[in-house]
């Protein structure tokens, strides 16, 4: 977990943001960037109660599965819970050459990731293996942001998205 706020800032550095520079497994981890929770805004998408709770119920048993699968570096099995736009965009050559280059993390231990199974063991392993699912918010019938609570503040977790009856790990 000492990662987690790493891999929540490189999530957020997809839409444009710069992630703070995150420390090795050897050294306290840095407090996370903060994410304030979103502001109702009128025309926000809501669904009823029952839906939201029915689908933080089926979210947080999905990421129980996906820590024990992240803390067991099975990055093939990891793969069958990903969406073909997450696959692209934490595959894609020239964005893993870009982040690699922009995180002090992977600098400081000479790290280039080349491949999405790269970033799995270099980044996602490292933050991932036991985080807790406090809230979750919609972003349409099917889109969802998974929230943490560190420090008393929310922290971006996942980006799910539904196919059918299934919860798959996102980007867009």
């Amino acid at each position: 977990m000492r990662f987690l706020p790493f891999v929540l800032l490189f999530v957020l550095a997809v839409s444009c943001t710069t992630p703070p520079p995150a420390k090795p497994v050897v050294e306290p981890a840095p407090k996370p960037v903060v994410t304030a929770p979103a502001p109702k805004v009128s025309g926000a998408f809501e669904v009823t109660p029952e839906k939201k709770q029915a689908s933080l119920v089926a979210i947080k048993s999905l990421v129980d599965k996906l820590n024990a699968i992240i803390a067991n570096k099975a990055f093939e099995e990891w793969k069958t819970y990903l969406d073909d736009a997450y696959v692209a965009t934490y595959g894609d050559p020239i964005r893993l050459k870009e982040y690699s280059a922009n995180s002090p993390f992977l600098k400081q231990f000479n790290i280039k990731l080349k491949s999405l199974e790269d970033y799995f063991k270099f980044v996602v392993v490292p933050s991932r293996a036991n985080v807790a699912v406090d809230d979750i918010s919609f972003l349409d019938e099917n889109r969802v942001n998974v929230w943490t609570v560190v420090d008393n503040e929310r922290v971006l977790l996942y980006l799910l998205k539904l196919y059918g009856k299934e919860w798959k790990i996102s980007s867009w």
